[in-house]
């Protein structure tokens, strides 16, 4: 790995006469959220200051504070919530600046921010209520045009942060709707400076040690080179150079290595100086095939030979590969008709297609964890009834959409129905020969379980 500053510099002052010198390299790296939430205060209460609700998933997040007339509410406050995971660097890498950006519509409007550093990726209300009322970094970020920014007073020592994720919070006294999607959600802009490692005996600086650096010393003995120099080359014969960098593995892994080391290892390198945090290695899990067999497998090698893939850390003794269908992502929904399906959220992992509550108003909405998914193919005109009231053993939140994972619009949405155990209800108009699409999640990231799912088309003809 890295040697620290210390080390290289004691080096340094042992062979005093070495060409080489520890050279920087300046990255810039763009970090986007990995979730994003709304707080806000239900208007419909009398307290339109108490942010008691939470949305998920939202191309554009509105925030602003609450307003009153006459002892009622007109406007209930909203707050913006995003979670940054932040990479690991060397041990010698130096944080020359942190940025906290994004956009807005409103012109040269301020956003007020605060933030506090969490171990976790889980982003619910109680990370973003505290933080909102007690973070430990609190400023201002200034903006023109509709673009804000500002200097983040976060540190990195010795390649390590405060803690792995950074959950920032963005508010507005006046009202503004921040951009939260593609190229315009907001992110932190880290420039780091990342000191070369120290290749003692390479006197041709080309990432190597061998006869070309005798030959490089000879060429030009006495200046600057000398009988030390070449005890420097004949000590580190053979050296390799080369930066680490992430090497996926074939359990699913990442280690930082060089090339040769990856290779040995049946790796993939992603070449010098990437980091494991900022690199996307294939997931390992249960692979499915069609004569419903069961291999561990990396998703790729899976799914590259006609594998059905079960999700990240399955395992073959925990998947029924009898199922013919894993609907654990909106492109592998599994297709039903009008009846009862039984499901399990247990394994899933949270997927990150849009959805809010705009459609739900005031039914607890949450943040749709380990989502399962479901296609649905209308045969009447009418109305849509699903539901899993009264029969799921956690608190279920429910969207559908009308058209295909590639198009799909939202047209309905609950949290809590009228149902025991915080299950949903909902219904909604739909025509004969669409496609939808019905996705179950839970309302926070302890929310997972088993239930049964009750799809009714209801003619109107």
């Amino acid at each position: 790995m890295y040697p620290k500053r210390s080390f290289m510099l004691a080096m340094m002052a042992t062979w005093c006469c070495l060409p080489a010198t520890v050279q920087a390299e300046e990255q810039i790296i763009e970090i986007q959220a990995t979730t994003s939430i709304r707080l806000y205060a239900d208007y419909t209460f009398q307290d339109c200051c108490d942010l008691d609700s939470v949305s998920n998933g939202e191309s554009s997040i509105y925030v602003g504070t609450c307003e009153t007339m006459g002892g009622y509410c007109v406007a209930g406050k909203k707050v913006a919530i995003w979670n940054f995971e932040l990479p690991e660097f060397p041990e010698n890498a130096v944080l020359l600046s942190a940025t906290f950006q994004g956009r807005h519509n409103a012109g040269s409007s301020p956003v007020y921010y605060r933030g506090n550093w969490y171990p976790t990726s889980s982003l619910g209300y109680s990370q973003a209520i505290s933080t909102f009322n007690s973070g430990s970094i609190v400023g201002t970020a200034s903006s023109a045009g509709g673009a804000f920014s500002t200097p983040l007073p976060i540190e990195l020592l010795g390649g390590q942060w405060t803690d792995n994720y950074l959950v920032l919070t963005g508010y507005n006294g006046s009202g503004m709707s921040i951009y939260n999607s593609g190229t315009l959600a907001p992110k932190i802009r880290l420039v780091i400076d990342i000191p070369d490692e120290l290749c003692l005996g390479d006197m041709n600086d080309d990432d190597s040690v061998d006869t070309n650096d005798v030959l490089h010393v000879i060429g030009n003995w006495g200046d600057p080179y000398g009988v030390n120099d070449i005890m420097m080359v004949l000590e580190h014969w053979g050296s390799n150079c080369e930066a680490p960098g992430a090497c996926c593995l074939q359990d699913g892994t990442c280690a930082a290595t060089d090339s040769a080391d990856c290779q040995a290892a049946g790796g993939e390198w992603n070449g010098p100086n990437t980091y494991c945090t900022l690199v996307d290695c294939p997931e390992f899990g249960a692979c499915c095939w069609e004569d419903e067999t069961c291999e561990a497998l990396l998703s790729d090698d899976c799914k590259a030979n006609g594998g059905n893939f079960r999700g990240q850390d399955t395992t073959c003794a925990s998947i029924d590969c009898t199922i013919p269908e894993y609907n654990d992502e909106c492109e592998d929904a599994a297709s039903v008709t009008s009846g009862t399906i039984a499901f399990s959220t247990l394994k899933a992992t949270t997927s990150s297609d849009v959805f809010n509550d705009a459609q739900c108003l005031n039914t607890y909405l949450g943040q749709m964890n380990a989502d399962v998914w479901f296609s649905y193919d209308s045969t009447c005109n009418g109305t849509l009834i699903v539901s899993t009231c009264d029969s799921a053993t956690f608190d279920t939140d429910l969207v559908v959409y009308q058209g295909t994972c590639n198009e799909m619009e939202q047209i309905a949405c609950n949290g809590d129905g009228t149902c025991t155990g915080y299950t949903s209800y909902l219904e909604t108009p739909i025509t004969s020969g669409n496609s939808y699409l019905i996705r179950i999640g839970g309302w926070d990231a302890n929310s997972a379980g088993t239930g049964t799912l009750s799809i009714e088309c209801v003619s109107s003809e």
